[in-house]
């Protein structure tokens, strides 16, 4: 680990765009970020993501770095939110998967064939496993209009959207989803 002294000259550099220093600041910094979003997370794949996310955070922003405070402070606060956010980011998707599936059970009919059973229960999965993989926002959209069943205008307010970024999203949720039922369906 890097002393105060050295982390600070490295930073410097840095900010006045030196590559190599910003390289060596963020090679020696990241074991310290893994082991503070282990600690957050408590997943080390998890902590690895926001990592990954803290580090880029950090060669963009460097130049915002006012000195007023350790670097390693200023670096522990962008883990801090980075984790954060992963964690918020977490218990939106588990919400999601949940509500899919409570949808999916109460809309989902008696069934005398036990194969028409099997064949539902793989397609709720599928389409838990196609939610997931849309983007957050997309997410958002598609749970909010195609799943809880408010309005656009509706789902825009509640996001504080544009309603017609929403209609974008939407449909961009909606494209991605039938390409993705689409492609496995003909491969099944």
């Amino acid at each position: 680990m890097l002393s105060d002294r050295e982390i600070l000259e490295l930073t410097e550099k840095a900010r006045q765009g030196d590559r190599e220093a910003l390289g060596s600041l963020a090679g020696a910094l990241r074991p310290l970020v893994c082991r503070w979003a282990l600690v957050m997370t408590g997943d080390p794949d998890d902590a690895e993501d926001v990592a990954q996310r803290v580090m880029m955070k950090m060669v963009t922003s460097i130049g915002g770095f006012d000195g007023r405070s350790k670097f390693t402070s200023w670096l522990y606060r962008i883990t801090r939110n980075a984790g954060l956010d992963h964690q918020r980011g977490r218990h939106r998707e588990q919400r999601l998967a949940d509500r899919a599936e409570q949808l999916a059970r109460a809309a989902a009919p008696r069934l005398e064939d036990p194969l028409d059973e099997i064949e539902m229960k793989r397609t709720v999965r599928l389409i838990r496993t196609f939610l997931t993989a849309l983007p957050a926002t997309q997410r958002e959209v598609f749970d909010l209009v195609d799943l809880q069943g408010l309005k656009p205008v509706e789902a825009a307010d509640l996001l504080e959207m544009n309603p017609s970024t929403l209609r974008v999203q939407l449909m961009r949720a909606r494209r991605r989803m039938r390409k993705e039922m689409l492609a496995r369906g003909a491969g099944a």
